[in-house]
């Protein structure tokens, strides 16, 4: 598998650690909820380290260790279920939390520019996608209606905001 991130395809620097032992061994390593949970002391002190919060997870579990976690993996079990958008919008908007939000799971291009609306800013894709799809999908829309986690300014805002030419007259 790829990861997509900033419309550009990049290969995974994360390593799934089952075991504590296996987390602290040199590298970038992604826990379980469960393993943070029990091994938090010590797994606190790690330089990069990611948690996967499983999606019927309470992102209230990770929030006074966010800025010791590198990242977070949200989970897309099934194609129907978006739960993990609304984890990638607490973390960003109620815990401000500023690492990677990575998605996993299947997702598809015609999502993607949903995902990084929510919040997310690594997607993990098949490694035969068409990058032009997803890049394409990330701009499908000029304007958007409502507040998000990236810096899109929402349709209304825009309507309320002097034009840069009506300013200079």
């Amino acid at each position: 598998m790829a990861l997509l991130k900033n419309g550009k395809l990049l290969r995974d620097r994360w390593q799934t650690a089952e075991t504590l032992a296996e987390a602290l061994m040199p590298g970038a390593k992604l826990v379980s909820l469960e393993l943070w949970k029990a091994e938090r002391e010590i797994l606190r002190g790690l330089g990069a380290i990611g948690v996967i919060l499983p999606n019927d997870a309470d992102p209230a579990e990770l929030a006074e260790d966010l800025d010791r976690i590198a990242a977070v993996v949200l989970s897309f079990p099934a194609f129907a279920d978006g739960r993990a958008f609304s984890q990638a919008r607490i973390l960003r908007d109620r815990y401000g939390y500023a690492g990677e939000i990575r998605a996993d799971g299947p997702v598809i291009a015609d999502q993607y520019g949903y995902l990084l609306r929510c919040g997310f800013d690594v997607v993990v894709v098949p490694d035969d996608i068409r990058l032009e799809t997803w890049q394409a999908a990330a701009k499908r829309f000029a304007n958007v209606y409502q507040a998000g986690a990236d810096a899109a300014v929402p349709a209304y805002r825009l309507r309320h905001t002097p034009s840069p030419v009506a300013l200079a007259s």
